[in-house]
């Protein structure tokens, strides 16, 4: 997934990047963060007609929610398995 940096936000004083707002390449995400970890996630439908916002997330430790999403994925995985959405190949979990 490409992530393209819409705005970066600097500070005065000495010029450090203090926020960024990104987008995906496929517009189905985008996403303002900042230097201290808080984050606004908007997750995003995208058809030929519009680009319809679904969702929003706000975290100030993102690093957690990353962690709870991927603790998550390995409870799906172990509970879904083979023939499903989470079913892993050996080379994609290595």
């Amino acid at each position: 997934m490409l992530w393209i940096i819409k705005t970066e936000h600097k500070r005065d004083e000495d010029g450090g990047t203090v926020a960024l707002e990104l987008e995906t390449e496929d517009k189905r995400l985008d996403v303002n963060i900042r230097w201290d970890g808080c984050t606004e996630i908007h997750v995003y439908s995208v058809t030929e007609e519009n680009r319809e916002l679904k969702d929003t997330f706000h975290t100030c430790d993102l690093k957690g929610f990353i962690d709870s999403l991927k603790t998550l994925d390995n409870v799906c995985q172990d509970y879904f398995g083979e023939g499903s959405y989470w079913e892993r190949e050996k080379d994609e979990e290595e």
